[in-house]
This record gives C-alpha cells, structure tokens and sequence, in this order.
C-alpha cells in the first residue's frame, strides 16, 4: 500500500528541491528527486548516493543530464530525507529490495542506466541482481568494494561500531556533532576540495538522528566477497572511476578487484579523492554520457 505525501520537511534551499517528491511504502516514507523527460522513449538514469550522502550529492549532474534523459536521484532507507525505515531495513540486500518496489510504484521498473558513488555502487549491483532486466550499464563511482583501511577504520569507529548503531548514539551524535569538527573532518579525509556551500547539505544531514542513524548502519552491514561473487554474473556493461587521491578506497587495493571481478570494464583513473562527482561534475557527466554513448 502506498501514500503520496507531502515535501514540507525538505529545507527551502536544498539542492534541487524543485523536482523533490516523497511517497510512503512499506513503512519508508522515501524522498526522491524525478525530472521526466518530454520524450518518452528517453533512458532513465538512476543515481545512488553513498554512505552519509543523499540525492542532493549529484545535483550538478542531475541538472544537466535531465536535459537529455528523465533522471531520478532517491535518498536511501535512513539517509536525507527518507525516514521511517527500521534497523532491519537498512541492509544493502533490503535497501535494494525497496529500491525495487519504489522504482515499480512510481513507473520505473527497468532503468536503463544505473549510477552509483561509493557504497551507493554496491546498492546498484545488489538492485541490478533483483530486476528482471538488467540494466545497460552501471556506472560506479569509487566504488566501496574494499574494506577501509585500519586507519579510517579507527577514525570512523564511533559511527560504525556495533555497539553504536543504535537509536539513542544517534540522538546523543546529532545533538553532539554540529558543536565539533567533525563533519569538515569526514569531508576531509576523502581528500576532496568541497566549497562551504558544497560542505552545507552534510552539516544539515548530520543535525538528523534519522541520517546519523542510517548513516552508521549502511556502514556496518556490507558483505563485500557475496557481493562481488554475485555480480561477475550480471551481463551489463561496467564503467568505474577511480580517484588517485582517495583514501577510502584506495586505488592499490581497488584496482586489482576490479581487474579480477570486472575484467571487461572500462575504468578511468583520475586525479581526485572520494567525493570525486561532486567536486569535478562536468568530467563525471563527460564519463557517464561517454558511457551512454558506447551501449
């Protein structure tokens, strides 16, 4: 059963809140971003967000690609401005399967492309595995298909840590974090050059106790190996760009895993960190669209 509802809780000025829309399913009452294409014979491009993002990440690219395809950009099960879902929901596997009833519901059932940063690119793959037509292309952006380094690991631990991903340490962090450093520190460490109005959306996000809470949660619950067994059997085509600067997924230890698991991708090695899309949009649109072209 679904429920179309309203977009009041969306700040104002947020990052194309002009194509915003919101309906409520299995419990998720989900916001997405939609601008349909006059022709209907367009492709449909879907954009998933990474870990502590939302749709608002892939603004730019969203803008300018809408000229030529419909595009749709979702936030995730307990990230931005989706709210609702349970602990339980908040599993790849599941995230997946309500991207599947969401994507049914509103009319698109088989998106052409699919486009993924981050974990937000397992989260195609998991989708990609559940339609029953495999889209033509998926297009990962620092894909999440390593483990962090100890390092990161260490310094993520009070976001990430089992015992934490509760409600109540995401009540207790969203009331904490906009005191600290924090959020500039994260944004930081992926080694990516983010203008204030850039870094704005992530300290709005990180006041919820809905995101921080998502946001812990879609971090710890990733089986990596599973994954990546499952998917050399996906018969689509494979883009990857990997930042040379990023430290959340280094390149050393991406670059054999996708040379081994997707041996037939095309993959783009470019100077930049973890947040490489929203730093460099129109090299990101020049990439998808060279994607596009190639199916």
């Amino acid at each position: 059963m679904s429920s179309r509802t309203d977009i009041s809780r969306i700040p104002y000025d947020w990052p194309n809140k002009g194509w915003s829309q919101s309906i409520k399913l299995a419990g998720i009452n989900w916001h997405y971003q939609l601008s349909q294409h006059d022709n209907p014979n367009a492709r449909v491009l879907v954009f998933i967000h990474g870990t502590g993002a939302s749709a608002h990440s892939w603004a730019p690219i969203f803008h300018h690609l809408r000229q030529t395809y419909t595009v749709l950009a979702v936030d995730l099960p307990g990230h931005g401005f989706s709210v609702g879902a349970v602990k339980s929901q908040l599993r790849i596997e599941e995230i997946s399967k309500h991207l599947k009833i969401l994507f049914e519901t509103i009319g698109y059932p088989e998106p052409h492309v699919l486009i993924g940063h981050s974990a937000g690119t397992n989260c195609a793959l998991h989708l990609s595995l559940l339609l029953k037509k495999t889209p033509a292309a998926i297009i990962g952006f620092n894909p999440s298909l390593v483990n962090p380094l100890n390092s990161l690991l260490i310094f993520l631990s009070p976001l990430v840590h089992p015992l934490l991903t509760s409600n109540l340490t995401a009540s207790i962090l969203a009331a904490s974090i906009p005191k600290t450093n924090l959020i500039n520190a994260l944004l930081d460490s992926t080694n990516s050059i983010l203008s204030e109005v850039q870094r704005a959306p992530y300290h709005t996000l990180f006041k919820e106790q809905n995101h921080i809470y998502g946001s812990m949660n879609f971090m710890a619950a990733t089986n990596i190996p599973e994954l990546l067994a499952k998917s050399v059997h996906l018969e689509t085509q494979f883009t990857f760009l990997v930042g040379k600067d990023d430290q959340w997924v280094p390149q050393s230890s991406l670059l054999p895993v996708l040379e081994t698991h997707f041996p037939k991708a095309t993959i783009h090695l470019e100077d930049g960190g973890h947040l490489f899309h929203e730093v460099n949009p129109q090299r990101s649109i020049e990439m998808i669209q060279q994607a596009i072209d190639q199916l």
